[in-house]
């Protein structure tokens, strides 16, 4: 199942690919993936962008042109937290404004056809939104009755593991080693002994073992090698 092939991913360029591959099985190649943490001051901040290649640059002009502020696809979904489907020439037919309307119509030019926002509330009381797109001449949506449900499933088990995935990177951004930590930590990682690695450095072992047990307090671990999974685990 692909909820297993996710929760077993060790980095996050394979978790993308695990949800690229599965999306794929349905003929569903254009998909957004954004994730929305609530700040203080500023409101909702993006946080994680993520989206396939076939609609990589039809995305990066849709956030250049800050369509999300007149999206009411996007607005309705994000308010109900339920999966909303669309078609774009009913939504060209309905379009409040010239600026809605140039939105619908660029997207009809660059090929879009339909659309499924699937959205979830995060227990970081953020915002994750998987925007699923069928080209023209596509079917990959057709039978998106049948499967929403399933999508938001997978859809949250992707989020799960994102989130942990970022947590990682947000911990070793924050754990400064020094130069000799992170060198002995390495060479452990590559199966070396303390004197070898004594030796390699030009430092005595006790040396080589003091930097180690500081690399140990600094990610909060009792032992070299759980400090190795946390290093270098992303």
């Amino acid at each position: 199942m692909v909820e297993k092939l996710l929760n077993e991913t060790h980095s996050l360029t394979r978790l993308n690919h695990v949800l690229k591959d599965y999306f794929a099985t349905f003929n569903i190649h254009s998909f957004a993936f954004t994730y929305y943490v609530r700040h203080v001051k500023t409101g909702m901040k993006l946080k994680y962008n993520w989206v396939t290649e076939p609609l990589k640059s039809w995305h990066q002009y849709y956030l250049e042109q800050g369509y999300a502020d007149v999206d009411r696809s996007l607005e309705y979904a994000t308010q109900r937290a339920l999966p909303f489907f669309w078609d774009v020439q009913q939504q060209l037919k309905v379009a409040k404004n010239a600026r809605e309307k140039r939105m619908r119509q660029e997207s009809i030019d660059y090929g879009i056809d339909k659309g499924l926002n699937l959205t979830l509330h995060t227990p970081d009381s953020g915002l994750a939104v998987l925007v699923l797109h069928q080209r023209q001449g596509e079917s990959g949506l057709q039978q998106h009755q049948q499967k929403k449900l399933e999508w938001l499933g997978v859809m949250h088990c992707y989020c799960c593991q994102l989130h942990r995935f970022l947590n990682q990177d947000r911990m070793s951004s924050d754990i400064q080693l020094t130069k000799r930590e992170y060198e002995c930590l390495r060479l452990t990682k590559e199966g070396l002994r303390l004197e070898a690695i004594a030796q390699l450095l030009n430092i005595t072992p006790r040396t080589v073992n003091f930097h180690l047990q500081n690399a140990n307090k600094k990610w909060g671990v009792n032992n070299k090698y759980h400090a190795i999974l946390k290093q270098f685990s992303s």
